[in-house]
């Protein structure tokens, strides 16, 4: 399958679809251990009543910020009234994937809105041995097997932070996965799951009519507890929007860093050049051989 988008920083790389689903998870060395191996981290609304996966029936365009690799994506279906953007980047200097969804109610009357985030992690390429589990002091789920561990955690724009949450079983028979729980609008609760494990979170979004609220998530990954637990502080105490901004001042920098004069080329030749440097370092490893040359602006074919 094709990946839309790619975001990273040499020790993680996360893959889109054209569903704006994350389908690669490499961590801590890229192209080495995905932890999806082309499973879904996949994304879905429930609006009065309805649920919708963000897919079929969505009207969905995905690309870059200019000169980042921070993902712009706007998702909108008007039969549901409608329209979601988001920001997503790996942060340059910390081992967190962040994401900002805006979602604007398209219609002319006040709403109930809950955003579900679904995890499929085969940590280690496997699903042997995983476990979720719900951390209450910190709300957040935590997916870990040795010394892999991903914290999920989000908080909306007014403060409140994950509505509802439910852990699970997948790939056995009569369990689907609990992606499905999230259908009805309500998540079980389930605090934990061993095995072949999956998990989803809820945020609910009161807005009114033509109104938007936003939705700011994140994954901290790290190699026992302490260290996703400190990350997760790290983006409470900073910020998401702070977080993403200087992974595009970051990226900004290190396009333009080589001093190469393109004034003489089309712009859209400069932006596929820009672009290209910034995917092709996406893709590399920070201890790899031939990202040495990549600090520098150069890349080898």
């Amino acid at each position: 399958m094709p990946r839309e988008t790619v975001v990273g920083n040499g020790r993680i790389a996360v893959a889109f679809d054209s569903k704006m689903s994350i389908r690669d998870f490499f961590y801590p060395r890229v192209g080495l251990e995905n932890h999806l191996s082309g499973h879904e981290l996949k994304s879905g609304v429930w609006v009065e009543g309805e649920f919708s996966w963000l897919g079929d029936g969505w009207n969905i365009e995905t690309k870059y910020m200019p000169d980042t690799l921070v993902s712009r994506s706007r998702a909108s279906n008007l039969d549901i009234g409608l329209q979601i953007e988001t920001n997503e980047t790996v942060h340059e200097g910390r081992d967190l994937f962040l994401k900002k969804m805006m979602v604007q109610n398209l219609a002319k009357k006040a709403r109930k809105i809950r955003i579900f985030f679904t995890h499929d992690f085969h940590i280690y390429g496997d699903t042997v041995g995983d476990t979720v589990m719900h951390d209450p002091a910190l709300n957040a789920l935590i997916h870990y097997k040795r010394q892999r561990y991903f914290l999920v955690n989000g908080v909306t724009s007014k403060g409140t932070g994950i509505h509802q949450f439910a852990t699970g079983y997948k790939e056995l028979p009569g369990r689907e996965g609990t992606w499905r729980d999230s259908e009805d609008g309500i998540l079980s609760g389930n605090p934990i799951a061993q095995g072949s494990v999956d998990s989803a979170i809820s945020f609910e979004l009161d807005l009114l009519a033509k109104s938007k609220g936003i939705i700011y998530y994140w994954i901290a990954c790290g190699r026992n507890l302490k260290q996703v637990e400190d990350l997760d502080a790290t983006v409470k105490q900073i910020g998401v929007e702070q977080l993403l901004l200087e992974s595009e001042n970051y990226w900004a920098a290190w396009v333009n860093r080589k001093e190469i004069n393109l004034s003489i080329l089309p712009k859209e030749v400069i932006r596929a050049y820009k672009n290209s440097l910034l995917i092709i370092r996406s893709h590399a490893d920070s201890r790899g051989r031939d990202n040495r040359l990549l600090r520098f602006g150069h890349f080898a074919v």
